[in-house]
Formats: C-alpha cells, sequence, structure tokens
C-alpha cells in the first residue's frame, strides 16, 4: 500500500514540474512582441502604422472580430460571447495577471455593438 502511495505521489510530482513547466513557457512566449501584435491584429487591429497612429480612414477595432460573432448574431449570441471572453480573460476570474487591458477591449466591443443596436 505505501508503495502505490508513494507512485501516486511521484506521479503528482512529475505532473506539477510538467505544468509548471509548460506555464513558464507560455507566459514567457505571452511576452513577446510578435505574439501580441498577431494576438492584435487577430482581433482586427492594424498594427503597421508608424508609432501606433493609424489612417484616418481605417476603423480602430471590429467588435463583432472581437467577440467572434458576426453582424447578424442575436443579442443573447453576443452577450454569451461577451460572458465567455470575461471569464477566459477577466484577471479576477481567469487567474492570469496582465489581462486588464484585453478585458478592457473586449467590454468596449460589446458595449459598442449594445450601443449600435440600440440593446
Amino acid at each position: 500500500m505505501e508503495d502505490r502511495f508513494n507512485r501516486i505521489r511521484h506521479m503528482q510530482h512529475d505532473l506539477a514540474c510538467e505544468l509548471q513547466s509548460f506555464m513558464a513557457e507560455l507566459f514567457t512566449s505571452a511576452a513577446d512582441p510578435a505574439t501580441i501584435i498577431g494576438f492584435a491584429q487577430r482581433l482586427g487591429m492594424d498594427m503597421s502604422g508608424a508609432g501606433g497612429s493609424r489612417p484616418i480612414n481605417q476603423p480602430a477595432l471590429d467588435p463583432y472580430r472581437i467577440l467572434g460573432c458576426d453582424r447578424t448574431a442575436s443579442k443573447e449570441f453576443a452577450r454569451r460571447r461577451y460572458l465567455d471572453l470575461l471569464r477566459k480573460l477577466h484577471p479576477d476570474t481567469a487567474g492570469i495577471s496582465g489581462t486588464e487591458y484585453l478585458t478592457q477591449i473586449v467590454t468596449e466591443a460589446f458595449r459598442r455593438i449594445c450601443q449600435e443596436r440600440g440593446w
């Protein structure tokens, strides 16, 4: 019985080390500028402008693209996507610090959709 207990403890220790290594790698790549630029581009932001300025005729963000829904999405679907993203990104629920800016982007996108549609 004690041998089985020791094997389980050893497996738990190995799993904890593997998880710690994975999390360290994840956070290291999360601070990589290429990763941040790629994420911003997937949100619909154009990162090619010099000095962070954008051309006058280019919209800042596409709120539908940020939430991952199309322009014909129902109110319930948009709200569900918003809440799912908040759960994943909010620092209090995600357990990851440094996501405050992303939470603000998602909140602003949902606010713009609500304002545009008069919800």
